[in-house]
Formats: C-alpha cells, structure tokens, sequence
C-alpha cells in the first residue's frame, strides 16, 4: 500500500524513539546490503540507519514509500512465517533506483539480544 512522506516519518519517528531492532535490506545497482540494525536518526531530507559497526545515511527527498503488514500476505504459509518474525515494514523507493526494506522484528524474534544498536 503507498503511504505518503508524513506517515512514512512517523514510523521513522516512532523506531528511533524507540530504538527498534529492524532487518533492512537495500539494493541499489552494485550493491546488496542486508543487516540488522536501528534507526540512528531521522529529518525529512535524510535517513540515518545504524548496527554494531556500520552506518549509512539515505537521502529521501524524492522517494517514496510502501507500507506493508505480513498478516496481509495472501498465502497462508508465507503470511504465518512473516508474521511470526515482522510486525510490519516499509520499503522507501529512492529517486536513483535503489530500494530499501525496513521491517519491525517482533520483540521476541530469535537472536536480537545479542545486538549493541546505537541510541
């Protein structure tokens, strides 16, 4: 479902505040970048996502955004599987082609303690 830049913000917003462990997953035209992190910061013009040791900041003037639930899947395996790992996600289309994923993990998902995520 396309979402528009306000309410996009809010979930940015909203991970920050909350220091959110999150999957991202960015593809753009030499890259593929798949890690767990958080958002670091967040103003309408930039997206700052960090891990233990990286960071990366994203323009977002331009781009646009998907807002997805799992529990929307239409297959039924495939929407158990996501739903019992997301909460929900958005994938942010950047003018230059590339294409992020963000997804909220499930606050008991497998693992995530085990990550020092910056404040």
């Amino acid at each position: 479902m396309i979402t528009s830049a306000d309410d996009a913000s809010l979930l940015f917003d909203r991970w920050r505040q909350d220091a959110r462990l999150l999957k991202l997953r960015l593809w753009s035209a030499s890259l593929f970048f798949d890690a767990m992190g958080a958002v670091a910061d967040f103003n309408p013009e930039s997206l700052e996502l960090g891990g233990d040791s990286w960071r990366v900041t994203l323009p977002l003037t331009g781009a646009t955004f998907s807002f997805s639930d799992p529990r929307e899947v239409g297959v039924a395996p495939v929407r158990e599987n996501e739903a019992s790992r997301y909460e929900f996600g958005i994938a942010v289309e950047l003018p230059n082609g590339d294409r992020l994923i963000i997804m909220e993990l499930k606050v008991s998902a497998p693992n995530d303690g085990d990550l020092d995520l910056p404040a």
